[in-house]
């Protein structure tokens, strides 16, 4: 791809001897947050549904994820080839079914064959490849989903039947709350975000003028 190439050879050029003194100056660390913000974009286009800009998210993120690549080549941590062949050996060694010739007849044979794998792969415990950085919410989602698929048992205090206003009785019930979501097949991060832009609409369309 062409394309490609010419971005790669941008990425080069701004990094350059001769480039930008700001992209110069950047580092693994100094770029995190780009990352999260351009990320953030896209799913925002995404929840809009507008492929226009989708397409133009997406290819910021594109841009920061080479721009990182290229700081690891120039500090000499590591190349963009070696990130694409990682994620290329990891994504066959993952789908035996696909490449190797094993036998899967479901969607869940293919999670639990993909646990296996990762079992192989050196994770010492299933919950281990979610990142601690994930929201709250998305985390408990991805906790309860390793729960039900290794049927791990949780047992949870008894609640009192009258309202518990701590701290832990109301994170209690959100846990729950997840729990059920995931029962039925809901993403709670993706839904709260939505109801939350619902009511912001809401909110901009009753308060115009309050900053006046």
């Amino acid at each position: 791809m062409n394309e490609f190439k010419n971005l790669l050879a941008v990425a080069d050029r701004l990094l350059g001897p001769k480039g930008c003194p700001w992209d110069r100056a950047q580092t693994l660390f100094t770029v995190q947050p780009y990352l999260l913000e351009e990320t953030h974009e896209l799913i925002e286009a995404i929840d809009l549904g507008d492929s226009k800009k989708i397409m133009e998210e997406l290819g910021d993120v594109l841009f920061i994820l080479i721009f990182i690549a290229k700081l690891g080549e120039k500090n000499a941590h590591f190349t963009l080839e070696e990130s694409i062949q990682t994620v290329k050996d990891k994504l066959i060694r993952r789908h035996p079914h696909v490449f190797e010739g094993a036998v899967v007849s479901s969607s869940d044979d293919v999670v639990a064959q993909w646990e296996e794998v990762k079992k192989k792969e050196g994770k010492k415990h299933p919950i281990d490849d979610i990142p601690p950085t994930l929201p709250a919410a998305a985390r408990a989602q991805k906790v309860i989903q390793k729960m039900k698929r290794y049927k791990i048992a949780v047992f949870k205090e008894k609640m009192s039947t009258a309202p518990n206003l701590t701290e832990h009785g109301i994170a209690q019930e959100l846990w729950d709350l997840i729990e059920k979501m995931e029962g039925i097949g809901i993403d709670a991060e993706s839904a709260l975000r939505r109801i939350c832009a619902q009511y912001e609409e809401k909110f901009k369309k009753a308060g115009d003028g309050l900053m006046a």
